[in-house]
C-alpha cells in the first residue's frame, strides 16, 4: 500500500511532506482497521492516533509507527518502515518491521540467530555502529574514537534495529529519548534474533507508560554490550 501510494498518483501530485503525510494517515487507517476486526478488545497505541489514558488499564496494547522515516519516504529514500509491536503487561511479547521499499519483513516467529556483520575470525575487526543523523556527532563520533568503530548514519529506527539483525551493522546506539512505537517492534525482533536490547544504561525497556517514552535505546551483538555500555557510561558521568 505504501509503496504503491509513493508510486501512484498521489506520490506525483504531492511529494515531500504531503506525499508523507497521506502515507503516515493511509498506513495507521489500514493497521487500526486491521487491529480493530482481529483484536477487538486489545488496546492500540499508534503514532499517528489520539492516545487514549485506559491503555494503561488494559494487559495487550499494539504499540504502532505506520511509517517510520516519514521524511524518508516522502522524498523518494528507502529508508522508511512499519512498526507493529504487542506488549504484553508492559513487556514486549511480539513484533514485526516491514521495510516495503525494500520487500523485507522481519518478525518475531523467524527464530533466527543474528548475522555476522563481519569475519569473526579476523581479531582486529572493527565494529560497525549505526546510529541516527542527528546523532552522528554525539555517540556516534563518541564510539568511533573509543572503540575504533565505524560508523553511519541513516532514517527510520527500524531500518537502523534491521541492519543489526541481518549483520550489516553490529550495533545500533541511540542515546536520547525516543517514542515508544519507534522502538517497540524493532526491540522485538532484534531480541528474538539473540541481539542485546536495552536502553543506553543497560536496563530493560518498559512499555505502556504514561508518558509512552523511553530514554534511549542500545541493539548490539552480545559480545559489544559491556565496551559500549561502559564508554556511554564514562562519558555521562
Amino acid at each position: 500500500m505504501l509503496v504503491d501510494c509513493r508510486s501512484g498518483a498521489a506520490g506525483q501530485l504531492l511529494g515531500g511532506s504531503s506525499l508523507a503525510h497521506e502515507g503516515d494517515q493511509r498506513a495507521h487507517l489500514h493497521l487500526l482497521t486491521r487491529l480493530q476486526e482481529a483484536r477487538p478488545d486489545d488496546a492500540v497505541l499508534s503514532e499517528e492516533g489520539a492516545d487514549d489514558a485506559q491503555r494503561l488499564d488494559s494487559s495487550r496494547l499494539w504499540v504502532i509507527d505506520p511509517l517510520d522515516g516519514s521524511r524518508d519516504y516522502g522524498f523518494g529514500n528507502d529508508e522508511w518502515a512499519v512498526h507493529v509491536g504487542l506488549v504484553e503487561d508492559g513487556k514486549i511479547a511480539a513484533g514485526a518491521v516491514a521495510l516495503p521499499a525494500l520487500d523485507l519483513l522481519f518478525h518475531t516467529g523467524e527464530g533466527k540467530g543474528a548475522a555476522c556483520a563481519v569475519d569473526e575470525n579476523n581479531p582486529n575487526r572493527r565494529p560497525v555502529i549505526v546510529t541516527a543523523r542527528s546523532r552522528v556527532n554525539a555517540e556516534g563520533m563518541l564510539l568511533a574514537h573509543e572503540l575504533g568503530a565505524d560508523v553511519f548514519a541513516c532514517g527510520s529506527a527500524g531500518v537502523k534495529a534491521m541492519l543489526v539483525v541481518n549483520g550489516t551493522a553490529d550495533a545500533y546506539v541511540h542515546a536520547s529519548p525516543l517514542y515508544e512505537w519507534d522502538v517497540c517492534a524493532p526491540a522485538a525482533v532484534a531480541q528474538s534474533a539473540g541481539l542485546h536490547v536495552s536502553d543506553a544504561a543497560g536496563d530493560p525497556l518498559v512499555f505502556n507508560q504514561a508518558r509512552p517514552v523511553v530514554n534511549s535505546f542500545l541493539v548490539c551483538r552480545p559480545e559489544l554490550v559491556d565496551d559500549i555500555l561502559s564508554t556511554l557510561s564514562n562519558h555521562c558521568k
